[in-house]
């Protein structure tokens, strides 16, 4: 598929320069037309159709497999966003008064504050201090006998950092350590494989990079660590009820849904799916060598004209942290608003505007923002 075909995708690129796909991606024709599709079949059939909704579940449980290296549908759960996914990992799992959980200084709080209100139940959350990157060595230094979790951002969400996930998997399964990630700033742009990283829970909400609508995440539970988690939500979905709605039973089902307590978002299934399917028919590998090749191109024009560049080189994943020398909260603002008037959009963050293309913009806009800026 060639970039102008991939561009028609996304009628965004109509309107305006959209370079935030780390906050919110704009949805592709495809997405809409299937969130469409079921919206108006709700509204004239109601739920006589329920057969199919259900079929979309597993349809994108099996997408969302392959998308991310799971060994089988069966280990994916559909959740409302990260945050829950995180969440059950942090308070589901069965903690020893002096365990300690390890993250990072990176974190988006989705990652960060889950962790740190385990500490009356006398966990320790352990925070690596960075200089915008660390490494699996860097991770190694604080694991002892009492670390339970390994837990960052496949990338981070302000500077771009993407970590070696590999080689932190490597050490946590060296050290008998459960490794969480997540995903929510690289599924869609980066790839993913879960089991060579040796990743026990992933979550990542679908409305980045994926493009897909808010309310619909992933939710990745290796299966011989799903019996390490306690089951935080019960309802009339995650067990087995023997066809019953009254006086039924309360054993789990065995497999991810046990993790779906109740109704999904039918309608932003239908989107997600659609938006999973286009990236596996692109490409994951294509994706992410355009989406990196266009934010290194940002990243070198942003430092032609003066800018301070705080992602790591090489650039790595899509996201790019920048900012002018010695600028201040009130002048950084300005530019964003600036921005935005010409109809650029980004967003301020951590001191920085943060840049987010994906893979269907192209080097005009890269150059239309540089320009903008220079000016400015």
């Amino acid at each position: 598929m060639n970039k102008a075909s991939v561009r028609e995708m996304f009628p965004v690129t109509r309107n305006v320069v959209y370079f935030n796909h780390a906050a919110v991606g704009p949805l592709s024709v495809r997405a809409t037309a299937a969130m469409e599709g079921h919206a108006r079949d709700q509204r004239d059939f109601g739920a006589l159709h329920w057969r199919a909704w259900y079929a979309e579940y597993d349809l994108l449980r099996e997408a969302a497999a392959k998308l991310i290296g799971a060994r089988e549908p069966r280990e994916i759960a559909i959740l409302k966003n990260t945050s829950e996914g995180i969440s059950f990992v942090a308070e589901g799992l069965r903690w020893r008064e002096g365990d300690n959980v390890i993250t990072t200084d990176l974190e988006f709080s989705s990652n960060a504050v889950p962790w740190k209100r385990l500490a009356p139940r006398g966990v320790e959350c352990r925070v690596l201090r960075t200089d915008g990157s660390f490494t699996a060595a860097d991770v190694a230094k604080l694991i002892d006998e009492r670390t339970r979790v390994v837990t960052v951002s496949s990338v981070a969400f302000h500077n771009g950092f993407a970590p070696d996930l590999d080689a932190i998997g490597a050490l946590c399964h060296e050290r008998d350590v459960l490794f969480c990630v997540d995903a929510i700033q690289s599924v869609g742009m980066l790839p993913m494989d879960v089991r060579r990283s040796n990743i026990a829970f992933l979550a990542a909400d679908g409305h980045k990079w994926m493009c897909g609508p808010e309310g619909a995440a992933l939710f990745y539970v290796a299966a011989e660590h799903r019996d390490k988690l306690e089951v935080l939500e019960s309802g009339w979905i995650n067990v087995r009820r023997g066809g019953r709605f009254i006086e039924c039973g309360t054993d789990l089902v065995p497999d991810g849904r046990r993790f779906e307590a109740g109704s999904l978002n039918t309608n932003g299934i239908y989107g997600l799916r659609a938006e999973i399917d286009l990236i596996l028919e692109v490409g994951i590998d294509a994706i992410a060598a355009e989406a990196v090749r266009i934010a290194t191109a940002l990243a070198d024009g942003l430092e032609s004209i003066g800018w301070r560049v705080s992602s790591p080189r090489p650039i790595r994943s899509a996201i790019i942290g920048a900012a002018p020398q010695d600028v201040d909260g009130r002048e950084l603002l300005r530019l964003h608003g600036l921005l935005e008037k010409q109809g650029i959009v980004c967003a301020p963050r951590e001191g920085m505007l943060r840049f987010s293309p994906h893979f269907y913009n192209d080097d005009e806009e890269v150059a239309r923002v540089v320009e903008v800026l220079r000016g400015a």
